[in-house]
């Protein structure tokens, strides 16, 4: 009998002592649908570009585990990256006041 090998140990995500930049949204949505950063505009559709409910969802977990307070629904709500870079500044704010 062969025990089954472990899987490998997720990398630790650092947690985020600042806002996610306007630069770093762009990337991270870019490499979710395998596009160029410089080809994505503010005002994009990002469900024409291919962003699907997945791929949010695959966004938001990360940006929560790097401590990003983010809401699907929002971002679902207007899909678009200047829409989503003004949602996760207001909520990384709300974040802040709420923890003073």
């Amino acid at each position: 009998m062969t025990l089954p090998t472990p899987s490998p140990a997720r990398p630790r995500i650092r947690r985020r002592t600042s806002p996610l930049t306007a630069d770093e949204l762009r990337r991270d949505v870019a490499a979710a649908v395998g596009a160029d950063p410089g080809t994505l505009t503010g005002d994009a559709h990002l469900v024409h570009l291919g962003v699907g409910s997945l791929e949010v969802m695959l966004l938001v977990t990360r940006w929560r585990r790097q401590g990003i307070p983010v809401d699907f629904a929002a971002l679902t709500a207007t899909p678009t990256l200047d829409a989503w870079h003004r949602h996760l500044t207001e909520a990384w704010a709300a974040r802040d006041t709420d923890a003073a």
